[in-house]
């Protein structure tokens, strides 16, 4: 005889929460015994844990509604998964089914569900740009999904508060997520406005998310990806000439804005193509025998040794420092005055969010007045330097080297761009050569 599950209030005094709630539990009888688990571990939302007389009775309706639907779908949920497990033992135990029941992850079966744990241990992990791009994605996830689009005011809202939206509705799980889903999910995408490279970052922490699901939570499902690879920005990035970057380099202003900017934009260039995130979090303490020595904040978290990158300090990179750099030098005081000690790192990154945009603004206007009629912006630096770089012959490893990439293979794909530009150039030059002479 197997058993059998079913969900149970515990309504006796003395089980009664300090705010006179039934507490919610899955009860196994086998042969007359009776157990009682704990839901909490497999619940999507804790408070559903335990309901008031009121809620109990609109949950256990025929035609619940509202939040009361999502309710019993979660309860339906719970015992189906118990009675699957109960199911699949050959001889019923009440130690097998715990081991199976109590340990399976199904929080993670769910993609809002998942995406809001992961989210979360971003920003414990102070990478708060990252749970951003995923907060994006499962923003989109859940428009696409429910065909509506989810307003907020992300100011008075706190991110717990702003979460439960995503907990409740129509549920979506891993096993949904198919290769004609992904092709959907584009496509809605391009249609309210999203670029490819917008699509290409969501369906790529879709792809992150689901192999974390499938190798990290034991989430049974049929991997989409092997027929679906995430879109890729077509758009030309832009790199800068030499002569270009003289041009800024040279640029002479008595509005300190503009010079303030055009120095970090120059120091980012001179740096190997530092990221203003990076140059933003350097202290005096990265200085060690002329050389920046740092990790990148991108990388700081990933599961692969975390080696410096060590920038030598040039003559120009040191008049940068000298004439923006705190005037009050300590070990560990920031080398830019663009930080401070005590703000925590979701203050960071909005404050480097807003200086991306400053810096923008202004080397766009600089570029301007000194003929350069591009679209330029913070990360050109990082383009320009990387093109210039092998353009003069440098090793493909010690570009690799300088921008910080994983491998070779990062920094060829990265470069691959450029080529067309160059393959330009030379062609130009060859048909200078032939048709700018005259035969005598």
């Amino acid at each position: 005889m197997q058993a059998t599950a079913r969900i149970y209030y515990q309504k006796a005094p003395a089980k009664r929460t300090a705010d006179d709630k039934y507490p919610v539990k899955l009860c196994v009888t086998h042969r007359r015994t009776r157990k009682y688990y704990s839901i909490v571990p497999v619940l999507k939302d804790n408070s559903w844990s335990a309901l008031s007389e009121a809620d109990m009775l609109k949950v256990d309706r025929d035609n619940p509604k509202g939040k009361y639907k999502d309710i019993a779908h979660e309860y339906k949920r719970i015992v189906t998964e118990a009675e699957s497990i109960i199911s699949g033992l050959r001889v019923f135990s009440f130690n097998q089914f715990e081991d199976q029941f109590l340990n399976k992850p199904t929080t993670w079966d769910s993609v809002f569900s998942s995406m809001i744990d992961h989210i979360t241990t971003l920003r414990n992990e102070g990478r708060i740009g990252y749970a951003s791009s995923f907060e994006s994605t499962l923003r989109a996830i859940k428009e696409f999904h429910e065909d509506r689009k989810m307003t907020f005011n992300c100011r008075r809202d706190k991110v717990a508060t702003r979460f439960d939206r995503y907990r409740s509705g129509k549920p979506l799980n891993f096993v949904d997520i198919t290769p004609g889903w992904l092709t959907r999910f584009e496509a809605w995408l391009a249609k309210n406005d999203k670029g490819t490279a917008t699509a290409g970052i969501y369906v790529r922490n879709i792809r992150t998310l689901f192999n974390l699901a499938v190798t990290k939570h034991s989430v049974k499902a049929d991997n989409p990806f092997p027929n679906h690879q995430p879109k890729k920005a077509t758009g030309r990035k832009i790199a800068l000439t030499a002569l270009q970057i003289s041009l800024i380099a040279n640029y002479r202003t008595d509005n300190l804005k503009e010079l303030f900017y055009r120095d970090l934009f120059m120091f980012s260039f001179l740096a190997a193509g530092a990221n203003l995130s990076d140059i933003a979090r350097l202290r005096y303490s990265n200085i060690i025998d002329g050389e920046l020595s740092y990790i990148r904040k991108k990388t700081a978290k990933e599961e692969r040794e975390e080696t410096p990158l060590h920038v030598p300090i040039t003559a120009s990179m040191q008049d940068i420092i000298d004439r923006q750099g705190n005037k009050a030098i300590g070990h560990d005081a920031y080398l830019f005055p663009i930080l401070k000690p005590e703000w925590d790192e979701e203050r960071c990154y909005s404050e480097i969010k807003q200086l991306t945009k400053q810096l923008n603004k202004y080397i766009r206007q600089i570029a301007l007045k000194v003929g350069i009629n591009n679209n330029i912006s913070s990360y050109s630096a990082r383009h320009s330097w990387a093109t210039i770089s092998k353009n003069a012959g440098a090793s493909m490893e010690y570009i690799s080297e300088q921008l910080g990439h994983s491998s070779v293979l990062v920094t060829k794909a990265y470069l691959s761009s450029f080529e067309r530009a160059t393959r330009q150039k030379h062609s130009d030059e060859i048909e200078k050569a032939v048709y700018n002479n005259k035969a005598m």
